[in-house]
């Protein structure tokens, strides 16, 4: 069975703290990342062991994952372990300090495709190419989210 690893990143102009914050408050996250819908247990907050839910919809299908909070290093790290279709295997969110703001690094360090649709999916080259692209649109709202 193949794994992917990516790593797509953007720069940001806030501080690490402040960008923690946007990605691990999931209500404040549902207000700036727009087009998905989001369900999460428990707190509001992203803690340990929490298990949240991504929906995406489009005018052509929708499809959801969910993954469970793994681990955290505020204001650094933010570590995620795929829980079932379509997905499978750990991914991060990393921020970086630079020298003007921080660096936001998002990580799979080895995810597979889990069901018959989303192995065909990735086997055909569009899952790489719907991750990046959904990835990038979120890491570019954040940006948006936080700087303007």
């Amino acid at each position: 069975m193949p794994f992917y690893q990516t790593v797509h990143s953007i720069s940001v102009n806030s501080p690490a703290e402040k960008i923690y914050e946007a990605l691990t408050h999931w209500v404040d996250r549902a207000a700036w990342r727009h087009g998905i819908g989001i369900q999460w247990e428990g707190e509001n907050r992203a803690f340990v062991g929490q298990k949240v839910s991504f929906k995406f919809k489009s005018f052509l299908f929708s499809y959801s994952f969910s993954f469970r909070v793994s681990g955290m290093e505020p204001p650094r790290r933010l570590y995620m372990e795929y829980t079932g279709k379509p997905l499978q295997g750990r991914a991060a969110i990393e921020i970086v300090p630079e020298e003007k703001g921080c660096r936001v690094d998002f990580h799979w360090m080895k995810v597979e495709p889990a069901g018959l649709i989303s192995k065909i999916y990735f086997a055909l080259g569009l899952g790489m190419r719907a991750h990046r692209r959904r990835t990038m649109e979120t890491l570019r709202m954040l940006k948006n989210h936080l700087e303007n």
